[in-house]
């Protein structure tokens, strides 16, 4: 009986969860979407980096959540886009995507390095794996002794990286974050 119970406490948190199939179905992040053309997105304001041309930061406030994003940059592979890399590294915008990725796509796989205080950098991710799509979270810890006393600081990519060229039908759900 107290199993049973259990069951049904905790059956709505594993329900609420999403998969990947909404990973694989959105194909990208907000309107941008892996596998498009560089050239369908000309309407936004889109600059190439100097050392790499195949890279074009999208400069806010073009795009929803730019509040929470320090950079937004579109790669593409001979004009087609085939990565999105955002950059945060605000406190509370880390919370923010860190809580609208787990709504969007669950809880992902997360890799953790051992937690040290040493000086040094030290990288901690989430993954989450579907047929088109790849979804990294990276978080890049940073220890460094400043007069003595150790500092930390940290900042995280978020990484989409398209896996295949694969179609997949279904329709995200109503409310969808992303």
């Amino acid at each position: 009986m107290r199993k049973l119970f259990l069951l049904l406490l905790l059956a709505p948190v594993f329900c609420s969860a999403q998969s990947v199939n909404e990973l694989d179905i959105k194909n990208g992040f907000l309107q941008f979407h892996l596998g498009d053309s560089i050239t369908a997105y000309k309407d936004y304001t889109l600059i190439p980096l100097k050392k790499h041309p195949d890279q074009n930061e999208v400069r806010p406030p073009t795009y929803k959540l730019h509040k929470h994003l320090d950079k937004l940059t579109l790669v593409n592979q001979h004009g087609i886009v085939t990565e999105i890399d955002l950059m945060v590294s605000a406190e509370p915008d880390m919370q923010f995507m860190d809580d609208l990725l787990y709504k969007a796509y669950g809880p992902g796989t997360e890799i953790h390095k051992e937690v040290r205080n040493d000086p040094g950098v030290y990288l901690t991710y989430t993954r989450w794996v579907g047929k088109r799509v790849t979804l990294l979270l990276i978080q890049t810890n940073i220890n460094k002794v400043v007069n003595n006393v150790m500092t930390r600081g940290r900042y995280q990519s978020i990484v989409f990286l398209k896996n295949s060229d694969e179609k997949m039908d279904g329709i995200l759900p109503d409310g969808f974050p992303l």
